[in-house]
């Protein structure tokens, strides 16, 4: 057999590309979740209908489900008892970084908008991969209007409907009160 012979137009590249350049548009310091600590009242309404829950799951024998939800709730605790550290995000011509570990280049981001949350701003960004689905960051109110300018250059404000998991949780906040309304705010405010 004759060797193989590739054609000139394989073996040579068809055009190379200018590396561009990364910038930084901006930059921005603030804690990496929302943070809200909850009062004594909370937890003994959380512990009390915890408990509720368990017996009744203890009488069905679902020891795995009553395991699953005593995991959650210790979960909660210590988010809202240990505040968050400070992270340093930017915005930049690549994409966006999260800290010094995380990067998500533009290509893998669909859309973003705000909403807010625990009296925060949360600036969500949707991506195309399956895991993390949005992205939320905390935004400091007088840095809202900069990064909303600076993201409508490569992504659209597009609100994200919210989904089963996001109804559910709002029926259950409103059906179950955990903490009153009218006086949190106040306790909030003398300290």
């Amino acid at each position: 057999m004759p060797p193989k012979t590739t054609p000139k137009s394989e073996t040579q590249p068809l055009e190379v590309l200018p590396v561009r350049e990364e910038k930084t548009l901006l930059t921005w310091t603030a804690p990496e979740r929302t943070f809200k600590t909850r009062d004594k009242e909370f937890w003994i309404t959380a512990i009390a209908i915890l408990a509720l829950v368990s017996i009744i799951l203890f009488f069905v024998k679902e020891f795995f489900l009553i395991l699953a939800l005593l995991a959650l709730v210790f979960l909660y605790y210590v988010l809202s008892t240990v505040p968050p550290e400070s992270v340093q995000n930017k915005l930049t011509t690549k994409g966006v970084y999260i800290g010094p570990t995380h990067r998500y280049d533009w290509g893998l981001l669909k859309k973003y908008w705000f909403k807010t949350q625990f009296d925060q701003i949360i600036l969500s960004i949707e991506t195309y991969t399956g895991f993390p689905r949005v992205i939320a960051l905390v935004v400091l109110k007088n840095q809202k209007k900069d990064i909303e300018k600076t993201l409508n250059k490569y992504l659209p404000y597009e609100e994200s409907p919210p989904g089963f998991v996001d109804k559910l949780t709002a029926w259950a906040i409103d059906r179950l009160p955990l903490e009153d309304k009218k006086t949190s705010p106040k306790k909030e405010s003398k300290k």
